[in-house]
């Protein structure tokens, strides 16, 4: 059973997480990888990217169960179905119909989007109660293949970025700069949260 304040912890945690990967997409500089194959879904066949969000992952926590033979992770159904309400809610009510247009705004947008990503993720993993489905295929991968966890989740990306770029996904110089940096937003961020901790801040 899912403890309050560690129910608390992956909400805000995705919330905060899916505004970044919200403006990042808005700011039409290039996403992560497998958001390019979400918002390419969305172009190509319709639906909002949010769903096709939760029918691509929801699917991997079956797929990844059928290659190590291993019983769904229900449980990642839990960030499946927050990540996809929390990009519908920005993408769909907040920023419907903004279009950003001017380079520096692109930056900036991108700059924090990332930023966000980042600081979204180790708010959500801090009580460690569950793996998403993508941390999930590359731990599958590792198994099956017998590869290191680096070399699955390289494959992992790059196989994502080829699907995205072949459905017309935003594949730009933004997608190089989220896979570069991306661990470094979270490492800061748990550090962040970390010197919250030592202030007082119980909840995280």
């Amino acid at each position: 059973m899912i403890k309050h304040t560690a129910f608390i912890q992956i909400i805000a945690g995705y919330f905060t997480l899916t505004l970044g990967v919200s403006l990042i997409i808005s700011s039409d500089l290039g996403a992560g990888a497998w958001d390019t194959v979400y918002v390419g879904l969305s172009n190509k066949f319709g639906l909002t990217i949010g769903t096709w969000s939760f029918l691509v992952t929801a699917s991997l926590i079956f797929f990844n169960a059928l290659l190590t033979w291993e019983k769904p992770q229900f449980k990642s159904f839990i960030g499946t179905i927050l990540a996809s309400l929390g990009i519908d809610f920005w993408m769909e009510l907040v920023f419907n119909g903004i279009t950003v247009t001017h380079f520096s705004v692109q930056i900036i947008a991108f700059i924090t989007g990332v930023a966000l990503l980042g600081f979204g993720v180790s708010i959500y993993i801090r009580p460690q109660l569950f793996s998403g489905p993508i941390d999930g295929l590359m731990i599958a991968t590792a198994k099956r293949l017998n590869i290191s966890i680096k070399t699955a989740r390289i494959i992992n990306e790059f196989l994502a970025l080829a699907i995205g770029f072949a459905l017309g996904g935003p594949v730009g110089l933004g997608t190089l700069f989220v896979a570069v940096f991306l661990g470094y937003a979270i490492q800061y961020g748990t550090v962040l949260l970390n010197h919250l901790k030592d202030k007082g801040l119980k909840i995280i």
